[in-house]
């Protein structure tokens, strides 16, 4: 990390001589040509001094070397404090992310209980294989982010070619940063980190429900210290390891109702405490009864997927609705009998009239 703030340094002394730039306003949509000649010019320099001024840093969470190679987002737009580079065509979707950043930090910094640096950098790019490729991280992923320097890489699509969810993409990436620096760069698992960024990005994720439903009933949700190693895992080990962590985050955030004893939580993590003891002080309760109470309630709240499994859910889902129809329908049916038969009776007492007066 030393290696890393001397080279922070440099590009930032490089930046200093260079303030007079005109800056790219928010609803501003093209950069001038000389910012972008500039941009270009301070990216080269980075990669000289990366070159031969000091080896890469490694990223922290996944121990890969960085390589934010992302000079096609020549585009810029400033949020604030925050920066969001894209790729020329994105315009659009650039502009649709920068209207929404200002709400999602705040919400963010809400649930982490904290008011936090904004200070962001966030690359925009048409596909996840780029994000892979400038990153060092697996072709599989469509977001990368690196805390301690705020940095973000997203793509407009996944791997498989499809549109990628971009505002649950970022704001999960944008949790990993704000989480960083809620916790004051504490060493925190993988499990929590995911699960509190899967958490707070998108509390409704059905592929996730279902993932995790098919462990309960099927091998079995693996244990907190073994969760690392299924993020490293197959795509369906992952799938199950990202619902599991989402699932007891979300547990640990909705453990009272004021969300405090979470909030507590980060505070012993930022104050330097250990991370079990963190949960002990906050909860009251250790973690490992902590995550029996959570994994107790699971066959109960996912009883529903053998039902699916087996055709029967359906069923059961649509019996009270037809059961309901059926009873409207007979009630209508004998309200219009009814209807018909006043009519009637009436029709025939002024028939039984009629003959009396001519009579």
């Amino acid at each position: 990390m030393a290696d890393d703030l001397a080279l922070r340094e440099v590009v930032s002394s490089f930046r200093a001589m260079v303030q007079r730039r005109p800056t790219v306003r928010f609803g501003s949509r093209i950069a001038s040509g000389w910012t972008r000649w500039l941009s270009a010019a301070m990216g080269l320099l980075t990669a000289l001094v990366l070159m031969f001024g000091a080896p890469r840093a490694a990223e922290a969470e996944h121990g890969r070397l960085v390589r934010w190679d992302l000079g096609d987002a020549s585009e810029e737009l400033a949020v604030g404090r925050a920066i969001l580079r894209y790729e020329p065509g994105l315009d659009a979707a650039a502009l649709e992310l920068a209207e929404q950043l200002p709400g999602w930090w705040e919400e963010i910094e809400r649930a982490l209980g904290r008011d936090l640096d904004d200070g962001l950098t966030i690359h925009l790019v048409s596909h996840a294989g780029m994000v892979a490729k400038a990153t060092g991280m697996p072709v599989w992923v469509s977001g990368v982010a690196h805390p301690p320097r705020g940095e973000i890489a997203i793509s407009m699509h996944d791997p498989d070619g499809s549109r990628s969810d971009l505002d649950t993409l970022l704001r999960h990436e944008l949790v990993h940063v704000a989480l960083h620096r809620a916790t004051a760069g504490a060493e925190l698992p993988r499990w929590f980190h995911e699960g509190v960024a899967e958490s707070l990005a998108n509390e409704v994720d059905l592929m996730r429900a279902e993932a995790l439903a098919g462990a309960v009933f099927g091998r079995g949700v693996p244990q907190l210290e073994h969760i690392e190693a299924e993020f490293r895992g197959d795509a369906r080990q992952a799938s199950v390891a990202y619902a599991a962590a989402r699932d007891f985050a979300t547990f640990l955030r909705y453990h009272d109702p004021d969300e405090a004893q979470f909030r507590q939580l980060l505070s012993q993590l930022r104050n330097g405490r250990e991370f079990e003891q963190s949960f002990a002080d906050a909860y009251g309760t250790p973690l490992a009864e902590l995550d029996r109470q959570w994994r107790e309630g699971l066959f109960g709240r996912f009883v529903w997927f053998p039902l699916l499994g087996s055709g029967s859910l359906p069923f059961l889902l649509l019996g009270p609705a037809v059961a309901f129809a059926w009873v409207r329908r007979r009630r209508r049916l004998a309200a219009d009998w009814a209807r018909l038969e006043a009519e009637d009776r009436a029709e025939r007492a002024a028939r039984l009239e009629q003959l009396g007066m001519a009579w």
